[in-house]
């Protein structure tokens, strides 16, 4: 099937990279133009992705994802050409607009990452199945190898004939797979003709089951994610929209760790800091600026431009977690596909 979807990544990159080099001209609305560049910035690293491997679990859902993803970079150019000029004192119609498309803009791209990590995440799960199947294979490499088929009685070398004569003979058959059948029914007949064929039990299993407890960075962030999940349980008013976009972010932190298998935390070292101290900020932050139970008084205190503070400084901290959730997953998918990540 034609992947349809591949010559709009090359057009959204263009559109993404203008929309990045405006928002660093923009003479208006500044802090909103700097939040959109570094969602726009995570877009972009996930199309160069996806243009590299050219690949999805699903090409119609992607194209279907990316046509909205090309609705919405449309947008928020525009919205942020309008920043490049500055306000004149009859403009209070156009600004009043321009910070509702800032929000639309903004809950769209959401939208579409959400789309994006849910891909990600399905193929990790499947590329990782795959691994797991791997293992198995090694296995069965290893006893056929060591004439496991061969000294079998006869009444069980007919019992798995009776078997293997059930399979389908499809040509459809990944090679590997056919040429572990042809193996074994050699090797039922004849004796082992594993060495002879050159398919010795090579691969290697790797560091498979390792538990992301084992090592204290991973364990740290996960104890991190989790927290920053309870706190924002807590959360009822208070900056609410941020604070649960950071906790969607944290559980998707927890869900990945267990697939950061080694070398990968070795190797995304840096990553992996740099995520344990976004979800540290962002927990403290949440924790340390909840609505004072104090009366009348204290919800006056939350008002204003320190809420909007606050509001902005948990966004900052949940684009820097979505771009580390990103990286890794990013580079797990790349180590399962390629061995190098």
């Amino acid at each position: 099937m034609p992947v349809e979807w591949i010559p709009l990544v090359g057009i959204l990159l263009n559109v993404a990279s203008r929309v990045v080099e405006n928002t660093g001209e923009a003479l208006r609305y500044r802090k909103k133009c700097q939040l959109l560049r570094t969602r726009v910035q995570i877009i972009t690293t996930h199309l160069r992705a996806l243009n590299e491997a050219q690949w999805t679990p699903d090409p119609l859902a992607t194209k279907d994802t990316l046509e909205c993803l090309r609705q919405v970079l449309g947008r928020a150019e525009a919205l942020v050409a309008s920043c490049l000029r500055r306000k004149k004192a009859f403009d209070f119609l156009k600004a009043f607009r321009n910070k509702g498309e800032f929000a639309f803009v903004d809950e769209q791209i959401s939208h579409i990452m959400e789309a994006f990590h849910l891909a990600n995440y399905t193929l990790l799960l499947l590329l990782s199945n795959d691994r797991d199947d791997r293992i198995f294979m090694v296995v069965l490499d290893t006893l056929i190898e060591d004439g496991a088929c061969r000294r079998l009685p006869q009444n069980k070398k007919d019992e798995v004939f009776k078997h293997m004569s059930g399979l389908p003979q499809s040509d459809n058959m990944p090679p590997e797979k056919r040429k572990r059948l042809d193996l074994i029914t050699r090797d039922l007949r004849a004796g082992s003709y594993l060495r002879q064929c050159g398919f010795a039990g090579s691969t290697s299993s790797g560091n498979r089951g390792q538990n992301h407890n084992d090592d204290p960075v991973l364990k740290k962030v996960a104890d991190l994610a989790e927290a920053l999940v309870e706190e924002a349980k807590a959360v009822r008013s208070h900056n609410k929209e941020e604070v649960q976009r950071v906790a969607q972010l944290a559980q998707k932190v927890i869900y990945l760790l267990p697939h950061l298998q080694p070398p990968l935390p070795t190797r995304n070292q840096e990553t992996i800091t740099e995520l344990q101290d976004d979800l540290n900020g962002a927990l403290q932050n949440i924790a340390q600026h909840r609505p004072l139970q104090c009366g009348p008084s204290a919800l006056t205190l939350r008002a204003g431009s320190f809420r909007r503070q606050e509001a902005k400084r948990i966004a900052e901290l949940g684009n820097s977690i979505e771009k580390g959730y990103q990286t890794l997953t990013l580079k797990v998918v790349q180590h399962i596909t390629t061995g190098n990540a």
